[in-house]
């Protein structure tokens, strides 16, 4: 896969260009009927250009784990290979990357290498979130032939920095996951504040900790806590030695707390306009976090992904985005923050408003 892959939706009138060498991404803004970029964000994809697949129905590891799984306590059987080649099967040409995860590490499946291989040969990169435990040399070999980026997650434990190093010295690009709560966020700080993650890795990416699952309430930072404006300062360091990414439920706080982020660099939460997640039992969510209650859910039995993304269910989801906090300045940048949990949602401005 040499070639730069682009994407033209002439129902939502833009263009994307994906090149699966480095992840590189960018799309247009709405073209006007002289093919001219009007420069306005498109609300919307006729197909999800990002899949987040949940491959995992069950963790063999989960008592190491020491942050609170979204995922909750499920047991259920991992993904079966037919079912996510008939997935890709449809995303061929569509949809440029795939997100292996679920109910524990994507590289514990039986089928892991026959996974990545398959999606790889099929034009879809592969990218995935491993704890770390237990990582095989086959696993990094598949990781590093297959794979766009790997991600470890950052539970502090010495398995944690085996994998990140092994990864690292296998020539893989290697991420690191770490999740921000109030259980987090000093060593955060103080992290960035002296450049100490480990030399080599390719970008530090924050999750925004979500009281979903076993995620406690108590760990969801609050916008009043003076940590919180600390913490969007110490990531605006441009001396650090590796880049810096944001989950799209980070927007509110990048909206409220930044001085130096440009917005060009960042996207409000796009689950269900240009994402969405497939659960191992195979029902399509415009969100991972909705794995619990499963309000949006679409059971893809009999159904396709495209029955799922024009389905009633998504477009309630998306109808959140179009109308909340439609007075607000900013609203373009963050989307009026996250539906599922509108606790973790770093915003007090007298224009919030959410359409629930």
């Amino acid at each position: 896969m040499n070639k730069i892959n682009t994407y033209v939706d002439r129902e939502n009138n833009f263009v994307e260009i994906f090149n699966p060498q480095n992840g590189f991404y960018v799309r247009t803004g709405v073209l006007d009927e002289h093919n001219i970029d009007t420069g306005i964000d498109p609300f919307l994809r006729n197909f999800p250009s990002l899949l987040d697949i949940g491959v995992m129905g069950h963790c063999k590891n989960s008592k190491f784990c020491n942050v609170g799984c979204y995922q909750g306590k499920l047991a259920k059987p991992n993904m079966s290979l037919d079912t996510f080649k008939g997935i890709i099967d449809q995303c061929k040409g569509k949809t440029f990357e795939v997100a292996l995860g679920g109910f524990g590490s994507p590289n514990e499946h039986e089928d892991f290498v026959e996974i990545v291989k398959y999606a790889h040969d099929n034009g879809v990169i592969p990218n995935y979130t491993t704890s770390g435990i237990e990582l095989t040399d086959e696993q990094i070999e598949a990781t590093k032939s297959f794979c766009g980026a790997v991600a470890v997650s950052e539970y502090h434990m010495p398995y944690t920095y085996d994998a990140i190093n092994r990864f690292i010295e296998a020539g893989c690009k290697t991420n690191i996951h770490y999740v921000l709560g109030n259980n987090s966020i000093d060593e955060a700080i103080e992290r960035l504040e002296n450049d100490d993650f480990p030399k080599g890795v390719n970008a530090v990416i924050f999750l925004l900790f979500k009281n979903v699952g076993c995620g406690k309430t108590s760990n969801v930072l609050q916008y009043n806590d003076p940590r919180v404006a600390k913490f969007y300062s110490a990531i605006e360091n441009n001396k650090l030695s590796f880049k810096v990414g944001l989950d799209a439920c980070n927007m509110p706080g990048v909206v409220n707390f930044s001085k130096k982020i440009d917005p060009i660099s960042t996207t409000a939460c796009d689950s269900g306009r240009f994402s969405a997640y497939i659960s191992s039992d195979n029902f399509m969510l415009p969100c991972s976090f909705d794995n619990i209650t499963r309000k949006y859910a679409f059971n893809l039995s009999g159904h396709t992904i495209e029955n799922a993304w024009n389905s009633e269910q998504f477009e309630q989801f998306r109808n959140y985005h179009r109308k909340s906090c439609i007075s607000c300045l900013r609203r373009d940048d963050c989307s009026g923050g996250c539906l599922l949990a509108p606790e973790i949602n770093l915003c007090e401005r007298k224009e919030r408003e959410y359409a629930i």
